[in-house]
């Protein structure tokens, strides 16, 4: 495919100069590929953009600044399949690439409120036994000086984090995981009851448009998670603790 403007023909599409790399390692061996890194970034965030659209070329690469292509039989060991279509999302999403300043601003304040809110519905004050409201979490994270990174999982970066708020506030992550299961009819309403009070690890909606769901709630919620559930479904509810 021709693209105006200047750049350089590799494998079935003109590469603009503007176009960057990103990398995964797999073992010893790095994979590369050239990417619009505005759409990469969007795709990467969850955006449903065509791949044809993202990527620069359709060579995967072992350096694609020198030009070193990886071999088919390289690619293949490594994702299962050397057919770019079916390895670039692993590559993008999982992969390392170089972001404007604007762009890791928002990957980190986007983060930042997802491992607040995480928090917030974790952990618990041990000296009231209610939780911290996620904007004194946010203070504490500030005070703390927190360094959130946007390329690292969630849950891997919360123990760190957590230890830094310690030095700032009291704070307890004693909790409980519960399978729910709500009849159809309240479904609704309690879905958000449980969204609220924990973190859903895993759900699923049973055809008559019951729910099951695994969620994590702090410890000291959990009577109050019952009585509400109870109340709003008339005791037709069957909560189990997961050990």
């Amino acid at each position: 495919m021709m693209r105006g403007g200047s750049g350089r023909k590799t494998g079935e599409k003109w590469v603009d100069l503007d176009a960057v790399v990103v990398g995964l390692q797999k073992g010893h061996l790095r994979f590369e590929l050239l990417v619009d890194p505005n759409l990469a970034f969007d795709y990467r965030r969850g955006e449903d953009i065509p791949l044809e659209d993202i990527l620069k070329s359709y060579e995967v690469y072992e350096d694609a600044k020198r030009g070193e292509h990886a071999t088919d039989s390289l690619v293949k060991d490594a994702f299962g399949s050397d057919e770019i279509f079916d390895i670039a999302p692993e590559i993008i999403k999982q992969g390392e690439f170089r972001l404007t300043h604007e762009q890791r601003d928002q990957m980190v304040a986007e983060k930042t409120e997802t491992i607040i809110d995480h928090i917030s519905k974790r952990a618990m004050n041990p000296q009231t036994g209610h939780p911290h409201p996620p904007d004194r979490i946010r203070q504490a994270m500030q005070e703390a000086k927190v360094r959130v990174d946007p390329f690292i999982n969630v849950d891997e970066q919360i123990p760190n984090i957590v230890k830094a708020l310690r030095v700032i506030i009291p704070i307890s992550f004693e909790s409980v995981k519960l399978q729910i299961t709500l009849p159809a009819s309240y479904s609704g309403k309690g879905y958000n009851m449980v969204a609220t009070a924990g973190v859903i690890k895993s759900e699923s909606w049973g055809q008559d448009g019951s729910w099951t769901g695994l969620v994590e709630i702090p410890a000291q919620r959990r009577q109050e998670l019952y009585d509400e559930l109870n109340k709003l479904t008339k005791g037709q509810i069957r909560i189990e603790v997961v050990r």
